[in-house]
């Protein structure tokens, strides 16, 4: 999990680049709104824009991209956070993508995905392969993933410093900053979108400082007796025998 410093050097890695503006936003969706990468590029305009153009604070996860098969609420109320989307949204805009020819959404179309490609002046939705799977009890699934965004963003974790993130590192990283401030697991669990709090659990790491001062707290004033006092005083050297 990347502490706030590796993230801050994670939004600057992913910031380089004719596309810089776009992946600073992605990321942000994955560590501000704990979305999956696949929930997030599928994300459309309407999803985070309302028609008069202003940006959510808080958003539904279709369940057709969910790795549950549940619609979600997500958030973005983080103020960089916004700024990042805000950010892309303008270049969009500028760059005449999605151009829908009215004043709604900005003048963007609202059906369009809000995270494309562009190869110099043409935006393209980006492309997603069929995966299978199999879950916990043997069924075999398929769900689609999109190679290219999951490698970009690999490298960009790579390229900070940090070895071994996934696009999951997102949801993770929020889920034990906020158990850091001690947020109720309730809230991180509303977060993530889980229904089962041990799943909550699995996302948050463990932080041994903490629980170093817990156990401290607990037990604190606790001595143990005088064992040489015993050993005088007791028969037989104070042995038990039992």
């Amino acid at each position: 999990m990347p502490t706030k410093k590796q993230f801050k050097n994670i939004l600057w890695q992913a910031s380089r680049g004719s596309l810089g503006t776009r992946n600073v936003a992605i990321i942000w969706m994955l560590f501000g709104s704990a979305c999956r990468i696949t929930e997030a590029i599928k994300l459309k305009v309407s999803d985070l824009l309302y028609s008069n153009g202003e940006l959510k604070s808080t958003f539904t996860i279709p369940e057709k991209h969910t790795k549950t098969n549940k619609s979600r609420i997500a958030f973005i109320l983080a103020k960089t956070h916004r700024a990042a989307l805000e950010a892309w949204i303008d270049e969009m805009v500028e760059g005449n993508a999605w151009c829908a020819g009215n004043t709604e959404y900005r003048g963007l179309n609202k059906d369009k995905p809000v995270f494309p490609t562009r190869r110099g002046k043409t935006w393209k939705s980006l492309n997603f392969q069929t995966k299978r799977y199999k879950d916990k009890d043997g069924n075999e699934l398929t769900t689609e993933v999109c190679s290219s965004m999951q490698n970009l963003i690999s490298n960009i974790f790579k390229n900070s410093g940090l070895f071994g993130g996934s696009t999951h590192s997102g949801r993770r990283s929020l889920a034990t900053w906020l158990d850091n401030l001690d947020i109720d697991l309730e809230i991180i669990q509303g977060i993530l979108g889980y229904s089962d709090p041990e799943m909550t659990l699995e996302y948050i790491d463990v932080n041994f400082d903490r629980i170093q001062k817990a156990f401290d707290k607990s037990f604190s004033g606790i001595v143990l007796p005088d064992f040489g006092e015993q050993l005088i005083s007791s028969p037989k050297n104070g042995l038990n025998k039992e």
